[in-house]
Order: structure tokens, then C-alpha cells, then sequence
């Protein structure tokens, strides 16, 4: 199971991990997970967090998983949690996966801005692992 701490430490709730998927992103000529600095990504890189949704969305339509777990390439562990119950909610994700393809370029404002809005709030940081084989993650950021 995973546990997502809020950023003050004072909520948290379990997430279910069995019917999950992890993927460990990697930058070009890096030891991954967490490449050297010099191969390193920035927490705030857009790149590698499109990847992530994409290959989050993917999942959701192909298979049944119910939780996505991205893995960074940053300097120290960084996940991107999706659960597919509120990552599909309120979003159409063949015309987000559309649009992800038809708009290659990071210059596209707009697109930056649904990239950053889907993943921001689901930045984790993995801290400890419990007794019980459980992870306790703390968001990165407030939702």
C-alpha cells in the first residue's frame, strides 16, 4: 500500500497498490533511478512529467490498472501518483492523449499549463517503507 502524507505531515490517506503499476523513467545516459545531477531533471521539467501522463493515460484506456506510479528522473526520488477513479473524474482522456500527440512542442502554453495542472498536485516524494511493505510518500506540493 502506499500512504500520500499531505505537504504539513498532518493528513494522509492509504491508496491501494495492488492492482497497480510502477514505471521508472530515465533520462538518456543516466543511472536511474535517480541519475547524477548532470543527467538529472528539475522536479519542475515539463518533459518527463508529460511522459508520465501519457504513459498514465495509456494505461487507464488499454488495462484495467487502477494506479500509475511514475518515477522521475530527478536527482532524488520523485514519483507522479495517478489514480485512474480521479485522474479520469473530470477529464476526457482520448482528447488529452490527442492533444498530447498533436502538439509535440513544449512551447505550447496551453498544453503546458494541462501537463502542469495534472501532475503538480500528484508529486510525491517516497520517504520510508513501512513494516508492512507499505511506502509513505509526502506530496511535493499542496492541491
Amino acid at each position: 500500500m502506499l500512504v500520500l502524507m499531505t505537504v504539513d505531515w498532518l493528513e494522509w490517506r492509504i491508496v491501494p497498490t495492488g492492482n497497480g503499476i510502477f514505471f521508472d523513467t530515465c533520462a538518456a545516459r543516466a543511472r536511474c533511478p535517480y541519475p547524477v545531477r548532470r543527467a538529472a531533471w528539475p522536479v519542475a521539467a515539463l518533459v518527463p512529467r508529460r511522459m508520465a501522463l501519457e504513459l498514465a493515460l495509456r494505461t487507464f484506456l488499454e488495462t484495467s490498472v487502477s494506479l500509475v506510479v511514475v518515477s522521475l528522473p530527478t536527482p532524488h526520488p520523485v514519483w507522479v501518483v495517478f489514480e485512474r477513479d480521479v485522474l479520469l473524474a473530470d477529464l476526457d482522456a482520448p482528447a488529452v492523449l490527442d492533444r498530447l500527440a498533436s502538439s509535440p512542442a513544449t512551447t505550447d502554453l496551453s498544453l503546458r499549463e494541462l501537463v502542469v495542472r495534472l501532475t503538480r498536485p500528484r508529486l510525491v516524494a517516497p520517504v520510508v517503507m513501512g513494516s508492512d511493505d507499505s511506502i509513505v510518500a509526502v506530496r511535493l506540493f499542496g492541491s
